[in-house]
């Protein structure tokens, strides 16, 4: 095979360069812009009440979570809202109170226009195996198209950066032999 010239590699190693640091561009911002949450926060897989799992599990029975029920566009703090199955989850939203949860009234319940949660998290026990069973991830349903494009952009990456070194290895003259697995001693 010709070796390669070094101005062909500096454009290769500078090509492949930019395209991972765009790729770690586009999945650092759609981490910090919350796109990555929204889409594993996405609708309600089951009938209840939205709520920011993290804000309520200081709640005890004594000291209750009281959560104002409405139709926020986000549940910030104390606040809950009405979802039904299918419907998108409001942001920060992350896990749902089951209408089953309330109508049972042990862990948390409905008094007027507000949710008093006592019960947050609990150690429960299925099939042999403890678990910490809270609200937080439940009652959720994830965007189906947000694992192909994370698993997308994993490829993209992989491939840029294997790419970029070569392109790094062909500009300092290193020449690596290839394992031939399929071929005889």
């Amino acid at each position: 095979m010709a070796e390669v010239s070094r101005g062909r590699a500096a454009i290769k190693f500078c090509f492949w360069t930019l395209a991972a640091a765009g790729l770690i561009f586009v999945v650092a911002r759609a981490y910090t812009s919350g796109q990555m949450a929204a889409w594993f926060y996405y609708e309600a897989k089951v009938d209840g009440y939205a709520v920011n799992a993290r804000s309520i599990m200081h709640a005890t029975k004594e000291a209750p979570a009281v959560l104002k029920v409405g139709s926020f566009d986000s549940v910030d703090g104390e606040r809950a809202v009405l979802v039904h199955k299918g419907d998108r989850l409001p942001a920060n939203a992350t896990g749902v109170i089951g209408a089953d949860v309330v109508k049972r009234g042990r862990r948390a319940k409905l008094e007027a226009d507000t949710l008093v949660v006592t019960i947050p998290w609990q150690i429960a026990e299925k099939s042999g195996f403890k678990f910490k069973d809270s609200f937080q991830h439940k009652g959720i349903e994830t965007y189906p198209w947000g694992a192909v494009w994370n698993v997308l952009l994993t490829l993209g990456l992989g491939l840029t950066l294997g790419y970029m070194a070569e392109g790094f290895t062909d500009l300092l003259g290193i020449k690596l032999e290839k394992i031939r697995h399929f071929e005889g001693h």
